[in-house]
């Protein structure tokens, strides 16, 4: 499923988007705070990549390439990950290349999919988890109207223990 913004068209990802999957998920500065997976070093990873959304027959697993309208320039990828279908718990996540940071993308792609996941999921909650020192990341979801909701967690990404905080937007009552 594609999804049109005013500045921006969302394109489910596909076999066509290899090598820009290859380029953003390689690029230390792009993942700095992914800490599930180390960056890719083969397109091999970028094909994993892929099938694992592009098989998907459920908008609860979906992510989309975030593509310019005014020039067709692919500048990241944002998306569903980590339902729990029993609570309407979904969880987001998003990348964005730096040349693109600041200049409203990404919080015009989330209130799309946000809206989505009310709409079409019934989504009550949605989570996002973000390491504590990416500032950009935790403004950007409290101007979206997400709320610190007191968890936290580590993971060990590179022999490194990493402190994340949950943030919630409740869903409840959104049309």
């Amino acid at each position: 499923m594609n999804i049109e913004t005013n500045r921006l068209l969302l394109k489910s990802i596909s076999v066509e988007d290899r090598d820009f999957i290859f380029s953003q998920f390689s690029d230390d500065i792009v993942t700095k705070y992914l800490f599930d997976e180390e960056p890719l070093t083969s397109i091999s990873g970028a094909d994993e990549i892929i099938a694992s959304y592009a098989n998907s027959n459920s908008i609860s697993l979906c992510r989309w390439i975030m593509i310019r309208k005014s020039d067709q320039e692919k500048m990241g990828t944002c998306g569903f990950h980590c339902w729990y279908p029993s609570e309407n718990i979904i969880d987001i996540g998003y990348d964005l290349k730096e040349e693109f940071w600041g200049k409203g993308y990404m919080q015009e792609a989330l209130k799309e999919i946000i809206n989505i996941a009310v709409q079409e999921l019934k989504i009550k909650q949605i989570n996002a988890h973000i390491y504590y020192e990416n500032d950009k990341s935790i403004k950007l979801v409290e101007r979206l109207g997400f709320h610190f909701n007191g968890q936290k967690y580590n993971c060990t990404f590179r022999g490194i223990e990493y402190l994340h905080k949950v943030f919630s937007l409740d869903c409840t009552g959104m049309k």
